[in-house]
């Protein structure tokens, strides 16, 4: 499938290395994006990017991709979009990526499958397990160019959130926010969505579940992601 609609834009993704997916679509809808200037890393199809220029009508948005394929399409996605003027692709690796100034919100859906089968394919490859961007060189990433009362929002396999944790406090960032993300209802969780920040905050517990059986969509991702996707109305 070459299209992924949602309610306000589409996305074209037959040319990208990883195509829309649960994951992406609960950050953009979960995480804070308040704040003028917003860095989505490893934009993708772009989606990221435009879940923040929907729900932030006001804010600036820089995207970044390091694969080419998946630039021009993200790229092409956003200038498609309603809010072409304020969203920038760049074709770029991030770390070599310098501001002028820093930014409020970061995003990031990481390449983040460590010590595992890599795919086959070596754009997959990048994209999805850590081949172009390590936790630690993120982080770095993260530390350089987030504003000191920004955040910084990802998801990630709930068993590496300790490498992460531990990573964090080399650059004295500190969890914000932390929700569990159940796929399934019985089953055990397999990802953890976390905003980060320089102050140290309380950090209340959360939990979405997506299904209680497949087809069967909880009442809190429905009211999640209603102002996104077209099966919500």
């Amino acid at each position: 499938m070459s299209d992924f609609r949602f309610k306000q834009f589409t996305l074209r993704q037959d040319r990208c290395a990883l195509k829309v997916g649960t994951d992406a679509v609960v950050l953009g809808a979960w995480a804070d994006v308040d704040g003028a200037r917003i860095l989505d890393i490893g934009t993708g199809t772009g989606v990221l990017a435009l879940m923040a220029a929907q729900r932030n009508p006001a804010a600036r948005i820089d995207a970044v991709e390091i694969d080419d394929a998946s630039a021009g399409q993200a790229a092409e996605n956003a200038a498609a979009s309603p809010w072409a003027p304020r969203v920038r692709v760049h074709r770029m690796d991030v770390r070599r990526m310098r501001a002028g100034e820093p930014f409020d919100r970061i995003l990031c859906n990481p390449p983040f499958y460590a010590g595992e089968m890599g795919s086959p394919d070596t754009r997959t490859g990048v994209a999805k397990h850590g081949g172009g961007l390590r936790f630690a060189e993120l982080l770095e990433v993260v530390d350089r160019l987030l504003a000191e009362r920004g955040r910084f929002a990802c998801i990630i396999p709930l068993n590496r959130e300790a490498e992460l944790l531990d990573g964090m406090a080399r650059y004295d960032l500190h969890p914000a926010r932390r929700c569990v993300l159940h796929y399934l209802e019985g089953r055990p969780p397999k990802r953890v969505l976390l905003e980060i920040g320089r102050l140290r905050t309380p950090v209340g517990p959360e939990v979405l579940l997506v299904e209680h059986r497949p087809g069967t969509f909880s009442e809190a991702y429905r009211k999640l992601l209603a102002p996104f996707l077209l099966k919500f109305p």
